[in-house]
């Protein structure tokens, strides 16, 4: 692969020894504008480039693309997760307003989307946060259009973040103001968060390596929740970020660096 810039040119053989992919490339969000012919091309046909750098196979990928896109389905997660052994929640995925939840997992419920929601609307943008909410808000028409995830809801709780890379995992709650968080902790502000070393038991830290392993990747951000002696596992996202993570007690972008070099 030859790239070449002003001045400047690159070549890419089959020396490559690690690739770092930081990010899928597949297109989440929705053009507040109908597209161009040409913006249509270049959406379709760059992305397909990428993927095709899957030919660089003897490379050590951090994570491989085709990897990276099956680890963010949620019920491969979930069914991976499960059958490594990990208490994971009661769940349906439906769109069925009538579907069985009442006496499956409970009146009230955690409600996610199945993938990451990011809309348009004029110049506003829209994410879907987890919702903890009554069963009986949702189960209306409009339910009809998409499915979403609807699994118990897990109350009180202490949320962790696992970070995994290869045979070595860093663990830390996460707070707000001194204390566990109800629902979705991405909902409050930053300067409430704070993230302090958690001592994850050696069996659930294990099975979050195996749990990378078994996906196929060599990272991954893996969010538990424990609620009494429960250690249950709530999603894996195989780019999750870490850099707010990164410090001398945990130097995610050292070992980082070190797995690429290898």
């Amino acid at each position: 692969m030859e790239i070449s810039l002003d001045d400047h040119t690159w070549v890419v053989d089959r020396s490559l020894k690690s690739v770092w992919w930081r990010q899928p490339t597949f297109l989440r969000n929705t053009p507040h504008e109908p597209l161009s012919l040409d913006e249509q091309l270049s959406r379709s046909q760059w992305p397909a480039f990428l993927r095709g750098l899957m030919v660089f196979d003897d490379a050590r990928w951090i994570n491989h693309p085709a990897m990276t896109y099956r680890a963010e389905t949620k019920p491969w997660q979930l069914h991976i997760a499960a059958k490594l052994g990990f208490d994971v929640p009661k769940t349906i995925i439906t769109n069925d307003p009538v579907a069985p939840i009442e006496g499956t997992i409970g009146k009230r419920v955690a409600v996610k989307s199945v993938d990451t929601v990011l809309l348009r609307e004029g110049d506003q943008q829209f994410f879907a946060y987890t919702q903890l909410l009554d069963w009986s808000d949702i189960a209306t028409n409009d339910l009809c259009a998409a499915p979403v995830v609807i699994q118990e809801a897990i109350s009180p709780k202490l949320d962790l973040r696992v970070t995994v890379l290869g045979e070595q995992a860093w663990t830390v709650a996460v707070t707000a103001d001194g204390r566990a968080i109800e629902g979705d902790w991405r909902l409050k502000k930053k300067g409430q968060l704070a993230y302090p070393t958690f001592d994850l038991p050696l069996d659930v830290e294990q099975r979050c390596i195996a749990l990378v392993r078994a996906m196929g990747l060599v990272y991954g951000a893996i969010d538990l929740a424990v609620s009494g002696d429960r250690f249950i596992f709530i999603e894996i996202n195989p780019t999750g970020e870490w850099g707010w993570l990164d410090n001398p007690e945990r130097p995610l972008a050292k070992a980082i660096a070190a797995a690429l070099q290898k």
